[in-house]
This record gives C-alpha cells, sequence and structure tokens, in this order.
C-alpha cells in the first residue's frame, strides 16, 4: 500500500474577500491535525529496527545467534519501501533495487558467521558491499522471530488450523508451539497436509505412530528439539531438517516426525515479518520475494 500523500489545503481567501478568521483558524487546526498523522505514520530505517527490536528483543535470541543490524548505509532515511525475504540473496537485491526500496528485513542473517576480510571471492561480503553501495539497510529477525509472537512457528500454527496453541521451551527460549489439529490425521495424511500447505514437492517422515491429534511446530534445523516436543505432549513433530538417527529415535518414542525442508518450513517468515512490519508502519509498501536455490529431484 502506497504512502498517504500531502492532504491537498483548500485556499483561504484574504481578509478582504470576508472570510471569516474563526473558520480559517478551523481550517488551520484541522490541518495541524493531518499533518500530525501524516508524521505518526513515517519512521525513518533506524526508527522502524528498533520498533521491531521492541516486538522481537534480543533477549528472545539463541545465545549462538547474530541478527539484528546487518547493514545500515543511513540510518535517517525514511521508509518507504520494505522487501521481506527469507534469506537476502541477490536475487533480494537486485529486486529491491529495482522496486526503490529503502529496506530488506530478512529471517535468515546475511552476516552470521564471523567476516575477517571483505573479499570479492566471499559471495555474502559482496551482498553486503552492493547494498551498501546501494543506499540499502538489512536487517535480520532469526531465532527471536521463531520465538515471538507473531513470528514463525505461529505463522506455521495458523497454517496448520491449530487449536489451544502454546509453547514450548527449547534452549530455554519459548519457541516451539504445540496445538490440537482440526481432525486426526494418519502420518501420510499428515504428509500430504504438510506438502499441500508447504508446497514442498517431497518429505521425510517415521510411519509407526497410527493417529495424530496434537502437532509440534519448529521451522529450521531443529530435529534435535523432538525430545521437547514429546514432552510437551505432542503425537507429531514437523520441523525442516533432521538426521537419520533423530528420526529413528523419535520412531522408537512413538512420535510422527515430519521433515518437509528447511526453507519450506521457514518460507513463510517473509509474510509473518511483512505484517509486523504493516502493522508499525501502515503506510510502508511491503514487498515479498521468494526464489528456489534448492530442489529436490
Amino acid at each position: 500500500m502506497a504512502g498517504r500523500g500531502t492532504a491537498s489545503h483548500k485556499e483561504v481567501e484574504s481578509q478582504s474577500g470576508g472570510t471569516p478568521f474563526r473558520e480559517r483558524q478551523g481550517s488551520t487546526e484541522k490541518g495541524r491535525k493531518r499533518s500530525s498523522r501524516e508524521k505518526e505514520n513515517e519512521m525513518t530505517v533506524e526508527q522502524l529496527c528498533e520498533a521491531l527490536e521492541e516486538r522481537f528483543p534480543r533477549s528472545l535470541s539463541c545465545m549462538w545467534d547474530h541478527d539484528g543490524k546487518m547493514v545500515l548505509p543511513e540510518g535517517r532515511r525514511e521508509v518507504k519501501k520494505v522487501l521481506c525475504c527469507l534469506d537476502c540473496t541477490d536475487g533480494a537485491i537486485e529486486k529491491a533495487k529495482a522496486e526503490g526500496c529503502e529496506l530488506i528485513v530478512s529471517h535468515h542473517p546475511l552476516l552470521f558467521r564471523p567476516m575477517y576480510a571483505l573479499d570479492r571471492e566471499e559471495p555474502n561480503a559482496c551482498r553486503a558491499l552492493e547494498l551498501y553501495s546501494s543506499g540499502i539497510a538489512l536487517f535480520s529477525f532469526h531465532t527471536r522471530f521463531d520465538c515471538g509472537k507473531g513470528g514463525v512457528n505461529d505463522e506455521l500454527s495458523a497454517l496448520f488450523g491449530l487449536e489451544e496453541v502454546c509453547s514450548f521451551p527449547v534452549e530455554g527460549l519459548p519457541m516451539g508451539r504445540i496445538g490440537k489439529l482440526p481432525k486426526a490425521f494418519s502420518a501420510k495424511e499428515l504428509a500430504e497436509k504438510v506438502k499441500a500447505v508447504l508446497g514442498c514437492k517431497s518429505l521425510r517422515l517415521t510411519l509407526d505412530r497410527k493417529e495424530i491429534r496434537r502437532l509440534a511446530v519448529l521451522g529450521g534445523s531443529e530435529g534435535d528439539a523432538f525430545k521437547e516436543a514429546l514432552a510437551a505432549g505432542a503425537d507429531g513433530y514437523l520441523t525442516g531438517e533432521a538426521g537419520y538417527h533423530e528420526m529413528l529415535d523419535a520412531a522408537d518414542r512413538g512420535l510422527c516426525m515430519v521433515v518437509a525442508g528447511h526453507d519450506y518450513t521457514e518460507n513463510p517468515a517473509a509474510e509473518a515479518l511483512g505484517r509486523q512490519i504493516k502493522e508499525l508502519l501502515p503506510s510502508a509498501e511491503v514487498l515479498l520475494h521468494r526464489e528456489e536455490r534448492i530442489s529436490t529431484l
């Protein structure tokens, strides 16, 4: 949605034209109120980052995580267009440049691992340099967005129509979500539901469980959190990545684990981030970017 334009002002007649001062004063007061509302609906890049960090504070991030401000060429620039994505890829940057975005907000941090040199052979260094030279800021909200209200795992819960949803702890944080499915599913029925909802062409699952009523969801690489899902009362557990032995262990304990792919379980993050930005800054135009760079043949 485009930002509001400047309100048109009715021309004020001269005193000799007979316009009463009281009416003109009222018109000025209305104009001031409109101007005040417009200013309230404006944010700089830095202000929007601060507002997002109030909703998703660093205290919700895992100890090993490195998210937040990634690239900040000009923090005082007004935000009119924002691109939301899972990863800040070359494609995302090109789209942001073509659309005139001031800001990209990604789920995965671009600068996650330590970088000791700005080397043209290092893809993420090139991306950071391209963003900075183009005047486009980049923020990332990673594990704190897994934990926070309205984040990735709340989005997954909504997509699967879970009822009576509550969180369960992973690494001491309220990261996982568990709720009651609208109806009981067999393992194969749940697998088909996951493929239809998330758009993945294939997945891996354990088949021993006959009936799944309570589903735990935790996007990304969280195969080792199946014990926490079990402790929370789950019959089924949806995540993005899990090892062979983790899946065997889950099956031995009577849990149906569905492994749908890291990207497929976290692609909903872009839309969820966009929704948060629209709540904070309704005048901003929010664009979504999704690309499939890893495929299953």
